[in-house]
């Protein structure tokens, strides 16, 4: 067999090989994508639909995007400020990381956003090990002993945690929050569409290696 010939196989296999992994992905994307959207019947997107629960769970986010204000996190502390007003909630339990000692703290971040918003600051909990979405279910129920609760987030995350909070027996429901203020943010956007795909299935893969919460014990 000439050098043209070995070449010319050997590319042969290696586009095969690559095309089937490629369908292998997307494979994995859309059905990751489809069992993490059947959720979406348990987000409500209206206080004045939503049930009553003793508690509400924001999952964090950073406090700044792209040199200014997040319009993502924005939108969360608004949701949620919103079932605090309408009653629809006691307690706002705030999820995210906290690291002070670098000048990266969520949860004082979103504390200051929520009484901005007119949420007493002895209404809200705070708790700085919710490193993960997953981290955050798993230490409502495990450290801070609550069950029912309702989550607040943009929806496409709000799918996933419902998701892995009903594979962990844990019962919720969401409220769908916008960002603020309302618009079109390119950066966002694009950084979304990459991002819900891939983490729906790291969600799948989470739930299949057994993964559980960084930090089990500690409040």
């Amino acid at each position: 067999m000439s050098r043209a010939c070995r070449i010319s196989r050997i590319r042969r296999v290696v586009l095969f090989w690559a095309a089937a992994a490629l369908i292998a992905a997307l494979e994995a994307v859309l059905t990751a994508n489809w069992l993490v959207g059947k959720t979406s019947a348990r987000i409500f997107s209206s206080a004045n639909d939503i049930p009553a629960r003793e508690v509400g769970m924001v999952l964090g986010n950073s406090e700044y995007s792209n040199g200014r204000k997040n319009p993502v996190l924005a939108g969360r502390l608004q949701a949620a400020a919103e079932l605090y007003r309408a009653g629809k909630v006691k307690t706002l339990v705030v999820s995210g990381m906290s690291h002070p000692e670098e000048f990266y703290d969520e949860i004082s971040a979103m504390t200051r956003g929520l009484v901005a918003l007119g949420v007493p600051e002895d209404a809200i909990i705070g708790d700085g090990k919710g490193v993960r979405t997953l981290d955050s279910i798993l230490r409502m129920r495990d450290i801070f002993e609550y069950d029912g609760f309702i989550m607040i987030s943009q929806r496409e995350h709000l799918e996933r945690a419902l998701y892995l909070a009903d594979h962990h027996s844990i019962s919720t429901i969401g409220f769908e929050a916008g960002i603020q203020p309302p618009g079109l943010y390119p950066n966002e956007w694009l950084g979304s569409a990459i991002r819900v795909p891939l983490s729906n299935v790291k969600a799948i893969l989470d739930i299949a290696i057994g993964r559980r919460a960084k930090y089990p014990t500690e409040r």
